[in-house]
């Protein structure tokens, strides 16, 4: 079992899409075009299981569901399978245009990537065979990709430097942009899936901190959660802690941890009554659900006025009579752009980057840390009060490869409460952030007290590398000693043992990390000194990550406007 549970964890890593990449805006009309790349190496094929696409392999007129998948030096595995009613749309499409689909009905397309094969390929395969076949047999791969509107890019992908890797990503897969933190996988009726990643930006000892990373839906195997921790890029990730926060809760409720490990209950969450951006454009219809339509924090500083290119969201909640506090609630995550224009900024210290890690490693926490929300690295909240806008906390750096549902308590004793166009109370909330360095796509509001909960801490009873090395002492305490990915590939299976059943409760699981990570770059260029140091300015790096997109764009990226739709 553990070594299928390894195995799974080197499944292909999915297409990040590209659109996400450039930030585009959300439109009532959704279209999905076709990305077609050749050459397929096993260096793209890593992890593609992860975002559960939907493999198709084609063999001349027949095609088949790709299931199980696993590489091993140049061979691919997989299991052949009838393919769904609900992927058969390749007979009709082609590779020069745009398709529109129904996001509720059709939203699969989406998911899926197709791989074709030789036609010279013998022998011909069928339905429940189980294959293995050399990656160069693959002869191209297709991959199906969201379209905005009547404008569609080009599917050339200019190859860029890491670290964005733009991992002109032979066959499958497309645009790995990571500058990554450590990844975590679950593991679910003995599939392996992506659950997220743990204390994103800590990029440096004196940034070390703890991360409270939810897991919807794991459940326990024969009495046991199993999960694997993962280095899937240039970078060494030093983990001090890994354990299991069970919570029991009432079914009719649910829960999350803030930012500092503090459970609340959910109970009524109410949607946001008003939601503008400083140029006063609404945004209440892309954060009032959960549907990944995400307001961007994209606007152009000639659009807002702000000189440091910051992005703000004002949300106005009604609020009850007498309500002192609050919960506030969100579904949101880092960009991958973010990612990239970090990796932009790393650059500019070229050969003495490792210079510069050994030195931030001696700074204080405090600077370190007060320098990451002075660029707006983090998520901002501020709360309206009659003086003015009350910096509340912030959300921490959670990493782009997932969404993540983040709460926060607010007290509301200092509020403004003014009347909305219905004379109904209202409060409002301000988000900030740097240029495109979140997606939100959720926000709400829970003004009901905690209901009550029990909690179990559980420490692994197990901690096993792919070596086959016992690392558990490594992340049992919070203490001096660390279990360390030094490689890309390194990764844990990480054994809990389930917490006792309690009759008419149910279970929400998170887990409870510490840790840092560095990032392994070997830069040639001379640093440059002049630049970096106008980065000691607060809100630099949110114009840099501006300046630099504009600059991608540019002359990366080519626009085709006004194209004819079926």
């Amino acid at each position: 079992m553990k070594n299928d549970f390894l195995s799974g964890s080197k499944k292909v890593v999915s297409v990040f899409l590209l659109l996400v990449l450039l930030g585009f805006s959300q439109s009532c009309k959704y279209f999905y075009k076709i990305q077609t790349v050749n050459n397929v190496t096993p260096k793209e094929i890593v992890k593609y299981d992860s975002l559960n696409k939907y493999l198709i392999l084609h063999q001349r007129l027949s095609a088949w569901h790709l299931s199980e998948v696993s590489i091993k030096d140049n061979l691919i595995s997989g299991h052949l399978s009838e393919l769904g009613s609900n992927h058969l749309q390749y007979q009709t499409v082609k590779t020069k245009r745009t398709y529109r689909y129904k996001k509720s009905t059709e939203f699969y397309i989406l998911d899926e990537v197709h791989l074709y094969l030789q036609d010279s390929l013998l022998p011909k395969f069928q339905t429940g065979d189980n294959i293995q076949i050399d990656l160069s047999a693959i002869k191209r791969a297709e991959i199906y990709q969201r379209a905005k509107g009547r404008t569609t890019v080009s599917w050339v992908i200019p190859m860029i430097t890491v670290p964005i890797a733009v991992a002109a990503v032979a066959g499958t897969i497309v645009l790995l942009t990571k500058s990554s933190c450590p990844l975590v996988y679950i593991k679910n009726d003995n599939k392996v899936e992506f659950a997220g990643e743990i204390f994103g930006g800590a990029v440096y000892s004196s940034l070390e901190r703890h991360d409270y990373l939810p897991l919807p839906g794991f459940k326990p195997s024969k009495g046991r959660y199993e999960l694997l921790i993962s280095n899937g890029l240039p970078e060494i990730q030093y983990i001090n802690l890994a354990e299991l926060i069970i919570v029991n809760h009432p079914m009719n409720a649910s829960v999350l941890t803030d930012r500092q490990g503090v459970v609340h209950t959910i109970n009524k969450p109410e949607a946001p009554e008003e939601a503008l951006t400083t140029s006063n454009s609404d945004i209440l219809s892309l954060v009032n659900k959960k549907d990944q339509q995400c307001f961007l924090f994209d606007e152009e500083p000639s659009i807002t006025g702000d000189t440091c290119a910051f992005n703000t969201a004002f949300l106005a909640f009604r609020v009850p009579d007498q309500a002192e506090a609050g919960k506030l609630i969100v579904k949101a995550g880092n960009s991958l752009w973010g990612d990239y224009a970090y990796g932009e900024f790393t650059k500019l210290f070229g050969n003495k980057y490792g210079a510069w890690i050994k030195k931030q490693r001696k700074e204080p926490p405090e600077k370190n840390n007060r320098w990451k929300l002075d660029q707006r690295f983090a998520l901002m909240v501020y709360l309206e009060t009659k003086t003015g806008w009350q910096f509340v906390d912030y959300f921490d750096l959670i990493g782009p490869l997932g969404a993540r549902e983040l709460i926060m308590p607010v007290d509301l004793s200092q509020a403004l409460i003014a009347s909305s166009a219905d004379s109904q109370k209202q409060i409002r909330i301000k988000f900030e952030s740097g240029f495109k360095f979140w997606d939100l796509d959720y926000a709400a509001m829970d003004f009901t007290t905690d209901t009550p909960f029990a909690i179990d801490f559980v420490k692994p009873t197990s901690a096993t590398t792919e070596a086959g090395i016992d690392v558990t002492n490594g992340l049992t305490e919070n203490d001096s000693r660390y279990y360390i990915q030094e490689n890309i590939g390194e990764e844990a299976l990480v054994i809990f043992k389930d917490s006792p059943e309690i009759r008419g409760i149910t279970k929400s699981v998170f887990l409870h990390t510490k840790g840092y990570y560095e990032h392994v770059r070997n830069y040639t260029n001379p640093p440059d000194k002049k630049q970096l140091e106008t980065f000691l300015i607060p809100g630099r790096f949110s114009k840099f990550s501006y300046d630099n997109f504009n600059e991608f764009r540019k002359n990366n990226w080519f626009f085709a406007e006004d194209v004819k739709l079926p």
